[in-house]
């Protein structure tokens, strides 16, 4: 009857908005990385326990490395600063005292273990990498741009 295949009809349509909200969610929550200064995350290291974030600091020291081959630096944000044993890749060239990074990783006691770095190179270098940066000819680096702006 054509009461009961409509009632069937929304029965399958809300199992299937059911089912998508589900792996819509599991998506959200699995892939979301959260982003925090030292200070920030310092501040909530209980409320993080073992779960994965970034960190973001400037690198206050050179690295060494401790027992178990991990490179051991500080880095700090906003006068707090934090331990970071990296047990990942090495990071770039780019990796120098007084350079930010964001190091993604867990709370380990008081030390943040880290499994990846990302490096934010200074402004100086493009200044001193003109070779390595391939600009498109209509798109010139805006320091090459003239007063008014052409």
């Amino acid at each position: 009857t054509p009461g009961r295949q409509r009632g069937r009809n929304w029965l399958i349509m809300g199992a299937l908005g059911l089912v998508l909200v589900a792996i819509l969610y599991q998506a959200l929550t699995s892939a979301r990385v959260f982003f925090y200064n030292v200070d920030e995350a310092v501040a909530k290291r209980e409320e993080l326990g073992d779960r994965t974030f970034r960190i973001q600091g400037m690198v206050m020291n050179e690295p060494t490395t401790d027992a178990s081959g991990a490179m051991v630096f500080d880095i700090s944000f906003n006068r707090q600063s934090v331990e970071v044993k990296h047990v990942g890749d090495e990071p770039s060239d780019l990796f120098e005292v007084g350079i930010p990074v964001v190091a993604e990783g867990h709370w380990d006691g008081d030390a943040f273990v880290s499994r990846q770095l990302l490096v934010k190179h200074s402004e100086s270098y493009v200044e001193d990498n003109p070779d390595r940066i391939d600009y498109d000819a209509d798109d010139p680096p805006a320091s090459d741009l003239t007063p008014s702006g052409k």
